[in-house]
């Protein structure tokens, strides 16, 4: 797959953000014995001490069985461990005691991709973007697009980024998917302005240099082709892109 994933990352942050909001309210709400568990557990995340935060989590467990929390960050932390069946059984406790998460929602479709379930992880994502506590929508209809592409479905995939660029116009990873599925799909001028709009966000760097060549190519542009040449060859001369460009240069 041409898209960037973020799950494990994008999940601590999210996870992270929950707990430090339970940490802040934790004395005056009363928290139960499995919530300061699970708060312990994502201070230890924090930490980068996944091991730890395991054990908390289970303890909270142990408080309460049915504390949909424990169970969902459980299964981020065997997500990244790779124990996929751990996880998986966790991420659907998870959802049948909170299923309307919708945080849950887009980190559980992003497990089910990966494990190339696409169908369930699309209505997740989907789920997640029309939830009204989502804030966020944006990114699952991103994560959407991400996992049609995975699934080799380019229309659906384009449909989803542009989904997510109605929310968030400046959202950096969709549009480098939608110039790059533009210039696929012999759109090249529409994948030009896309890249433009890409570059205003994101510093120079290999794949975007790549992409311009091409782009500029189909267009005919050749001065634009020995710009985005000279700018991959002198910053990102050892990079699999560069390297690339040297071979279409023999031809």
């Amino acid at each position: 797959m041409k898209g960037r994933w973020l799950w494990w990352g994008l999940i601590v942050v999210s996870l992270m953000g929950c707990g430090q909001s339970s940490l802040r309210n934790g004395a005056e709400s009363k928290e139960s014995l499995a919530q300061v568990y699970t708060n312990l557990g994502l201070a230890y995340i924090q930490q980068g001490n996944n091991d730890t935060a395991l054990d908390k989590f289970f303890k909270a467990l142990e408080q309460d069985a049915d504390h949909a929390d424990a169970h969902h960050y459980i299964a981020s932390i065997y997500q990244q461990q790779g124990q996929l069946e751990k996880a998986d059984q966790h991420y659907q406790r998870a959802l049948r005691l909170d299923a309307e998460n919708p945080m849950l929602q887009n980190n559980y479709g992003t497990f089910l991709c990966e494990r190339d379930q696409y169908p369930q992880a699309e209505k997740l994502f989907l789920d997640a973007a029309k939830n009204p506590r989502y804030n966020t929508p944006a990114l699952a209809y991103e994560n959407a697009g991400l996992c049609a592409l995975r699934a080799g479905d380019a229309q659906k995939a384009e449909r989803h980024f542009r989904a997510a660029l109605e929310i968030n116009s400046k959202l950096p990873g969709t549009l480098y998917q939608m110039a790059l599925l533009m210039v696929n799909s012999e759109r090249p001028l529409p994948a030009r302005a896309y890249l433009q709009r890409y570059s205003e966000l994101v510093a120079p760097e290999p794949r975007s240099l790549w992409l311009g060549i091409l782009i500029e190519r189909k267009l005919g542009d050749a001065q634009a082709v020995a710009n985005y040449s000279m700018r991959l060859k002198s910053n990102f001369p050892n990079t699999e892109e560069a390297r690339l460009l040297r071979e279409s240069e023999k031809k």
